[in-house]
């Protein structure tokens, strides 16, 4: 929940949206995996895991907003649900890479 609320707190900031949004999965993956306490595994394993979890509340989150946007307005559905999906790959992504960073800086 650390990492989400990072990601969430940076996209709010007016100042940091250019460095924020696109660094915000990364940072929180990086101090997130640390409150997710110790798990079994290898860090790629525990890095993995905590890219899927996010991924998929980010998941939850872009669904909503796309419904929201589909139903208030005519926009394009497969731009809409193109965006969706490409964005919560990119989520689950560079949060899976944070964690498994601060997990092989921990280990050094």
């Amino acid at each position: 929940m650390v990492a989400f609320g990072i990601i969430i707190i940076l996209a709010l900031i007016p100042v940091v949206h250019f460095a924020g949004i696109p660094f915000g999965p990364f940072i929180g993956g990086y101090y997130g995996i640390a409150s997710a306490g110790h798990n079994p595994g290898s860090t790629g394993r525990q890095a993995l895991v905590f890219g899927s979890i996010l991924g998929v509340m980010m998941f939850i989150a872009f669904t909503v907003g796309s419904v929201v946007v589909m139903l208030l307005s005519d926009f394009n559905p497969a731009v809409l649900w193109g965006g969706v999906v490409i964005f919560t790959f990119y989520y689950a992504t560079m949060s899976a890479l944070g964690a498994w960073y601060a997990g092989l800086r921990a280990g050094m």
